[in-house]
């Protein structure tokens, strides 16, 4: 017995210091757990607290397993395990134990409504908050009252009631001594007011609660605070802020790993490159957004997603598409949403149900949407409902009724924003037009005025500018119209259309001219460098990479690179003068678009929007303007346009015989020239400014008569007379003549690099540039094994060059503008070790200094690119005028290799032969200021000699050889 009760005692002894080593245990892991907590690193937390709550559990510690208890099931809900988080709350509630207070079910019922209003289960969550305020007070503890306050505002925020939701806000502040607690209290009395369009006092709490979670240094908490100021940059129109705050945003939420809040950034990510314009990008967040959704979040989150796929598939007109996620998203809505989420998708069927003229339907949407708007004091709602109202009236001819609805929408949208006023501005200024008032000019002029404000803030890259401006350029040409009908103030009208022309463009060769980049620190300009060159070599990595996994991963690491520039890049807009400085340059006038002419020139500028085409024929002492409207009901002018356009490009492509290609040209020719023929035979020089589906047009092969265009008339093309006037001859430089470049060799290495593999070989550019280096003196040449990507930087780091001619093939991206490039030979080039590809991007092109006269791009379809209304083609060309040149030669499709070689030959023939000095009277007048005048220059006019020439040629005469290649630029 002795015996026994020893071995007894031994074995409670060595118990009792288990049990003390595993409860300090137990209590190092619930520690470890609140840390990872506090940083916001959800998934680090919910594992220690796991842990800490089986071992507290396994001891029967009961205060410490219910503490540990509900840390882990809140994990689990940051973490969008809400079913699991559920089931552990109600097994904690039915725990008998003293430690089971009033605060701590008061607490467990705080969860729960939590929980259960992230899933959109709003009912639910008011009566497990119900249960828990009176458990809470009895409690006294403040910061638990504070919570329940606060979360019955998100709740009743959530149902649409304003004004009680912002009661619970203030009554929770009053409770809250916790930073934390507050921070996220001011963020959802900032959202509040956001709603109720108090804007100053909305970015005054959101910039208070980030400032406090700043403080705290959780990445759950930050992240959630940047994606508000995300959404209320947004919303505002400041796109740029919004991407640096959705950047920062998307970052934490990685760190604190919070699926559910990802995706919503992801998704507000998408409405920001929606709102730019950039559909393929908008698709790509969406769907990421959705997937991660479908696999952690609630109906009424899901929903979002889903209806905003849909308005996406709605602009892209794949209605089909569009009704299927609409009506998905409207049905999860009404079972799971409240006024303002039900709102959004009654926006969307209004859309639709109006687009396919159905139009009862759509009145009883509208007034659904007009009900929920007088119940709730929602003037979102109020103005959008006015305006699919006006437009139901005046889509069935009741104009007058129309125009009252877009007056009330007016009215409405003075509470909102600038951004959303612009809708029923132009609506307004529309319906008035139809009316015949001039009041269609002053409110057309308050929607531009707000366009030009908000175009700034599209972001700082060039492609998101435009973007964002493309959007509205047409409309520009439609106030310009009603300038003309009302005013006769040709001036006016014409500012109007220049001012709708290649901004993004101005802006950039306003940058180049001031040498904005050579300001910036050098640390400033090598990271820009290195983020460019990054997202380059991924795109070369995914050309080359054939797995589909591989693939996705790169694509991941592509959008996060790409946004992490787009990011960086605004946030350098901030944080130096010198882009803070830089002012867009203001469009030309028609005065001085008049003085830039000499005697012998005339401009021909085009402005296009759906149903409408103005023409402006401009010389120095006159200006003459033709208005074309929509005829047929069926597709909209801009359409019409687009296919006589194709099919003359398609005639000419099928080396159609001579009478085909006169009748394919002889509406294009009755629309764009036949207006101004007799005022055009005095003139020798024609400056071409497209707009729209013309910008693929090769003017010179039009026929005027039994004559070609070309054969009338020297032709060069500018995307706008503003730029034109930034685009700068370069002066006074030591420089070569000539740098050609044979890219003759196109073939599948041993190392299979296969993104050359489809390219033909180009024999006839080693013809091409040893007869073109004939003319020239001091001249370099690359051909055969000497053509590479890096010996051709090299010449141009060591000389300068006043002409530089590349034929090599060229490869357009149209997706991703500033992937286009030109192929060299990879002979030697490609490896493990290699810093270049073979492949000279557009985007390096814009790093690199080439102070030419002119850049010859011989090349199969190097005059393409991504064409964006207002901005016109996003190519090469634009990228060598950003690097220095002056005059681009590019080519509007696949050239002849032959040919070309022939053609090539002479225009530099000609163009040498051009007497291009001025007359040192002109030069002296012009030096001094008092001539304007742009000269027209020797490179259109050799131009046209050498299409000349090929038109005698026995076998070159057709225009499939010579058409292509135009002059842009000086």
């Amino acid at each position: 017995m002795k015996r026994l009760l020893i071995c007894i005692a031994f074995f409670i002894g060595f118990a009792t210091s288990a049990l003390g080593q595993s409860i300090q245990l137990a209590d190092s892991l619930f520690q470890t757990g609140q840390d990872f907590d506090d940083q916001g690193k959800m998934a680090e937390s919910e594992f220690y607290y796991r842990e800490a709550y089986k071992l507290y559990r396994q001891f029967q510690d009961t205060a410490s397993w219910l503490e540990a208890g509900k840390e882990y099931g809140s994990a689990m809900v940051y973490r969008s395990k809400n079913e699991q988080a559920m089931e552990l709350y109600k097994m904690l509630l039915d725990v008998d134990h003293p430690a089971n207070d009033a605060y701590n079910r008061g607490d467990l019922y705080t969860s729960m409504g939590w929980s259960s209003n992230r899933v959109g289960n709003r009912d639910l969550a008011e009566k497990y908050y119900n249960k828990a305020l009176p458990l809470a007070r009895e409690s006294g503890d403040s910061l638990l009252i504070g919570t329940v306050y606060n979360n019955l505002g998100s709740l009743y925020n959530r149902k649409g009631n304003s004004s009680k939701s912002l009661e619970y806000y203030e009554q929770a502040l009053d409770y809250y001594t916790n930073d934390r607690y507050r921070a996220t209290t001011l963020s959802n009395i900032g959202s509040i007011y956001y709603d109720l369009s108090l804007y100053d006092r909305a970015l005054e709490y959101a910039n208070r609660s980030l400032k406090l979670r700043e403080e705290i240094d959780s990445v759950y908490l930050l992240a959630y605070g940047y994606n508000q100021m995300g959404i209320m940059q947004s919303n505002l129109g400041n796109h740029d802020q919004a991407l640096v705050a959705y950047k920062k945003s998307l970052d934490y939420s990685q760190q604190a790993s919070t699926p559910s809040l990802t995706s919503s950034i992801l998704n507000n990510l998408g409405l920001v490159y929606k709102r730019l314009n950039e559909y393929d990008t908008t698709i790509d967040y969406y769907q990421r957004s959705l997937a991660i959704k479908e696999e952690t979040s609630g109906p009424g989150s899901i929903a979002t997603t889903v209806n905003n796929i849909g308005q996406l598939y709605f602009d892209q007109d794949n209605k089909k598409e569009a009704e299927r996620y609409y009506r998905r998203a409207l049905k999860l809505r009404e079972q799971h949403g409240n006024n303002s989420d039900i709102a959004s998708s009654l926006n969307s069927m209004l859309r639709l149900t109006i687009d396919r003229q159905n139009f009862a339907e759509a009145t009883t949407y509208a007034n659904r949407l007009k009900a929920m708007g007088d119940s709730t004091d929602n003037y979102d709602m109020l103005q959008k409902a006015s305006i699919f109202l006006g437009r139901i009236d005046r889509d069935q001819g009741r104009n007058q009724e129309a125009l009252t609805h877009y007056k009330k929408a007016y009215s409405y949208s003075q509470y909102l924003s600038k951004r959303r006023q612009l809708a029923p501005l132009k609506e307004l200024a529309r319906q008035y037009h139809t009316l015949g008032s001039d009041s269609a000019v002053t409110y057309g002029q308050k929607a531009i005025d707000i366009i030009e404000e908000h175009r700034s803030n599209a972001g700082a890259l060039s492609d998101l500018k435009s973007g964002y401006f493309g959007q509205h350029s047409d409309f520009y040409s439609e106030v310009a119209s009603w300038v003309l009908t009302y005013e006769s103030d040709v001036a006016r009208a014409y500012t109007l259309v220049e001012q709708s022309k290649a901004r993004a463009l101005s802006d950039e060769l306003t940058e180049a001219a001031q040498n904005i980049n050579g300001q910036l620190p050098e640390k400033v300009r090598i990271a820009r460098s290195q983020k460019r060159q990054r997202i380059d070599q991924l795109y070369s990595d995914l050309e080359n990479t054939v797995n589909a996994q591989a693939r996705e991963a790169l694509l991941e690491k592509i959008r996060m690179a790409e946004l992490e520039y787009a990011s960086y890049e605004n946030q350098l807009q901030n944080q130096h003068p010198q882009l803070q400085n830089l002012q867009s340059p203001e469009p030309v006038t028609l005065k001085q678009a008049q003085n830039s002419l000499d005697e012998q020139s005339a401009i021909l500028e085009y402005a296009l929007s759906d149903h409408q085409l103005l023409a402006f024929l401009i010389t120095r002492d006159n200006v003459h303007i033709e208005t074309l409207s929509q005829e047929k009901e069926t597709d909209t002018l801009a359409t019409e346009l687009t296919t006589m356009v194709t099919d003359f490009k398609d005639a000419i492509l099928s080396n159609a015989a001579r009478t085909r290609l006169r009748a394919e040209s002889t509406e294009l020719y009755n629309l764009l020239l036949k207006p101004f023929e007799k005022e055009l035979q005095a003139y020798e020089n024609l400056t071409v400014i497209p707009d729209g589906a013309l910008a693929y047009l090769p003017f010179e092969a039009i026929s005027q008569g039994d004559q070609y265009l070309i054969e009338s008339f020297n032709i060069k093309y500018v995307p706008s007379l503003t730029s034109l006037t930034l685009l700068k001859d370069p002066q006074g430089l030591n420089r070569k003549d000539l740098l050609a470049v044979a890219g003759s060799n196109f073939t599948v290495g041993e190392d299979g690099n296969l993104q050359r593999g489809n390219l033909s070989n180009l024999p006839s550019t080693l013809i091409e540039v040893d007869s073109i280096a004939t003319h020239f003196q001091d001249h370099s040449v690359l051909k055969d094994e000497e053509v590479s990507e890096g010996r051709f930087k090299d010449l141009l780091r060591e000389s300068n060059y006043q002409y530089i001619h590349l034929a090599t093939h060229g490869l357009i991206d149209e997706e991703e503008p500033n992937r286009s490039g030109l192929a060299f030979s990879t002979s030697g080039e490609l490896s493990a070790a290699s810093t270049e590809d073979g492949m000279l991007r557009s985007s390096e092109i814009f790093g690199m200094n080439i102070t030419s006269d002119m850049v010859v791009l011989s090349a199969c379809n190097t005059g393409l690119g991504k064409l964006v209304n207002g901005e016109g083609m996003l190519g090469m060309q634009r990228s060598f005028f950003y690097a220095g040149t002056s005059t681009v030669v590019v080519s509007l499709w696949n050239v002849y290799d032959r040919s070309t070689a022939s053609f090539m030959n002479e225009f530099y023939k000609s163009l040498l032969q051009q007497d291009t000095d001025e007359s040192w009277i002109d030069n002296t007048l012009r030096w001094i200021g008092w001539e304007e005048s742009i000269p027209f220059g020797a490179k259109a006019k050799a131009m046209r000699e050498a299409k000349l020439q090929m038109i005698k040629h026995p076998l070159f005469n057709h225009p499939v050889y010579w058409a292509p290649f135009i002059v842009v630029g000086r």
